[in-house]
C-alpha cells in the first residue's frame, strides 16, 4: 500500500468518525422531527446542519456557483452528475430549498440512516417495475406537499466514474408531468475527495455549479428522452469544462472497446 493510499484511508476514517458522531448526536432531535411530517422541513433543516458539522472538520469545503438565480415558487427536480459516495451529503447539505431525495433502495436499510426513508425519502429498486413505478407515484406525492426532489439520475455511481454515465428517464417524466423545473447540477471534484471504487479519499474543495433551470411547462411526456439527452449534455460539458473528465461519454466508450 502506497502513503498516498494509507494516508487517504486514515482521512476517511477521520471523516467517517465525524459523519456518524454528529449524526448519533443528533438523531434524537431527527427522530421527532421525522415522524411528524409538519416537522418534516425541521428534519431537513437539521440535515444540513448535520452535513456541514460533518464537512468542515473533515476539511470539505463548498464553493458554490449558479448561472442564475432560480425561480421562487416552483417546483424543482435537481438532476446532479453521481461519482462519490459524498454526492449524497454535499447536494443535501448545500443545494437551495426544502429537499427530498429519490436514492437507491439499499440505503433504506442502513440502521438509523434508514428513518430518512421511513419519512422524506423515497427509496427505489430501479430493476424492479413495480417498485420503480411506485417510488414516482410517491415522489409526486412529495412534490404535493411542496417538496423538491435531488436525484443522481444515472442511477448509481458508475464503474469509471468520474466518467459521465447514461441518464434514466423517469425524472423527467416525473417533471414534465408536474410542471416542474429540472435544475442540473454537476459536482466536478467529489470523485476525488472520496473515491467510492478505491476508498481513498482527501480534503480539498467540493464545487457545486447549479446550472440554468429548464422549464418543462408546455413538454409532453414524450419529450422526456429529449430532455434527458438535453440534460446530459449540460452535465458532459460542464465536466469537461471543469477538466473532470477528458473525453466525451461516446468517445470515452469507443477508446475503451
Amino acid at each position: 500500500m502506497s502513503l498516498k493510499t494509507l494516508l487517504g484511508r486514515i482521512w476517511i476514517g477521520w471523516a467517517g468518525l465525524w459523519f456518524i458522531s454528529t449524526f448519533i448526536i443528533l438523531y434524537p432531535l431527527f427522530f421527532i422531527w421525522l415522524n411528524i411530517p409538519a416537522l418534516y422541513r425541521i428534519g431537513h433543516f437539521q440535515r444540513r446542519i448535520w452535513g456541514i458539522l460533518t464537512c468542515l472538520p473533515a476539511g470539505l469545503f463548498p464553493m458554490i456557483t449558479k448561472e442564475t438565480d432560480l425561480p421562487v415558487g416552483r417546483r424543482r427536480v435537481y438532476c446532479v452528475n453521481h461519482s462519490s459516495y459524498l454526492d449524497i451529503l454535499t447536494a443535501g447539505t448545500y443545494l437551495p430549498g426544502f429537499n427530498f431525495f429519490m436514492a437507491k433502495m439499499e440505503l433504506s436499510k442502513v440502521p438509523l440512516f434508514k428513518i430518512w426513508f421511513k419519512s422524506l425519502d423515497i427509496p427505489v429498486q430501479r430493476d424492479k417495475i413495480r417498485s420503480s413505478h411506485k417510488a414516482f407515484v410517491d415522489a409526486g406525492i412529495q412534490f404535493n406537499n411542496g417538496i423538491d426532489m435531488i436525484i443522481f439520475p444515472e442511477g448509481k455511481i458508475p464503474a469509471d466514474a468520474p466518467q459521465l454515465g447514461p441518464l434514466k428517464a423517469g425524472a423527467f417524466k416525473l417533471a414534465i408531468e408536474k410542471g416542474a423545473l429540472i435544475v442540473p447540477v454537476t459536482l466536478p471534484d467529489n470523485y476525488k475527495r472520496l473515491d467510492s471504487n478505491h476508498w481513498v479519499g482527501s480534503p480539498g474543495r467540493m464545487r457545486i455549479h447549479i446550472h440554468r433551470p429548464i422549464d418543462t411547462t408546455g413538454l409532453n411526456i414524450e419529450d422526456a428522452d429529449a430532455l434527458k439527452e438535453e440534460v446530459f449534455h449540460i452535465l458532459e460539458n460542464k465536466l469537461l469544462d471543469f477538466g473532470t473528465i477528458k473525453d466525451t461519454y461516446e468517445n470515452y466508450k469507443r477508446k475503451s472497446g
